[in-house]
Parts: C-alpha cells; sequence; structure tokens
C-alpha cells in the first residue's frame, strides 16, 4: 500500500501541475479505488496532504507578492466555516452516501466544464470565420 500511495501522490503532483488543479479529488478516487480506503477517511487523507503544498504555494505566492491580504483573510474565515460545516455534514452520513454526493458534484463539474470548453471552441471558430470572411471583403 506504501508503493501504491506514493505512485498516487506522484500522479497526482503531475496532474494538479499540468491541470492547475488541487489534487484533493484525485487523491479521494485514488485511496478508495486502489487502495480500498473508506470515502471517509480518504476525504480526509486527502485535505491532511494537501497542507504541505499548500503551505509551499503559500510561501511562494508570498514571495512573490501575489496574495491579497486584504481578501486572503476573509476568504480564510469563510473557508474554515465552510469545512466544518462540511465535516460536520460528511461525518453524519453514510459512507457510500458521500461517494454518491461525490461523484455526482465532480460528474456535474465535468459536464459543465466540458460544455463551456465546446462552446469557447465553437466561439473561436466562428470569430476566424468572420476575420477570414471580413479580409476577404477588402
Amino acid at each position: 500500500m506504501l508503493i501504491i500511495a506514493i505512485i498516487t501522490g506522484m500522479v497526482t503532483g503531475v496532474l494538479s501541475g499540468l491541470l492547475g488543479i488541487g489534487g484533493g479529488a484525485i487523491l479521494v478516487v485514488s485511496a478508495v479505488v486502489f487502495m480500498g480506503v473508506g470515502q471517509h477517511a480518504a476525504q480526509a487523507a486527502a485535505l491532511v496532504a494537501m497542507i504541505p503544498t499548500a503551505l509551499v504555494g503559500v510561501a511562494k505566492h508570498h514571495r512573490n507578492k501575489m496574495i491579497n491580504y486584504q481578501v486572503a483573510p476573509y476568504l480564510a474565515l469563510g473557508l474554515v466555516l465552510g469545512g466544518m460545516i462540511g465535516a460536520y455534514a460528511a461525518n453524519n452520513i453514510s459512507d457510500t452516501l458521500l461517494r454518491k454526493i461525490f461523484s455526482v458534484f465532480f460528474s456535474l463539474m465535468s459536464v459543465q466544464m466540458f460544455w463551456t470548453s465546446y462552446k469557447q471552441e465553437k466561439l473561436a471558430k466562428a470569430a476566424e470565420r468572420q476575420a477570414a470572411a471580413e479580409k476577404g471583403t477588402k
């Protein structure tokens, strides 16, 4: 299980860097599917695993003066309160229901992202055709 955990972490790191995502969702799915961890434990482990990454990210963004310290404390407060509510809710529902909620949420996000990228591609092609038509009339 140790080797699988290390490989999962590495793959998650690569995908996080490539896709610009936090990686928690990848860790949860990997822990449940490949390591046989329950949904509750997988989500908790993913949150713990994100702490070092977040700390490194904060340090780097601080050095680059990219953090808006006027907004960040309010975002953090909202995240803490939301995290407490979410953890309380998660701990009061079954593993199966939590896995279904997780799956539905990410399925909906995937459909939304696919649809948005499809529309953007369509708009870009229409703009190219319009530009070509305008160029042809000059």
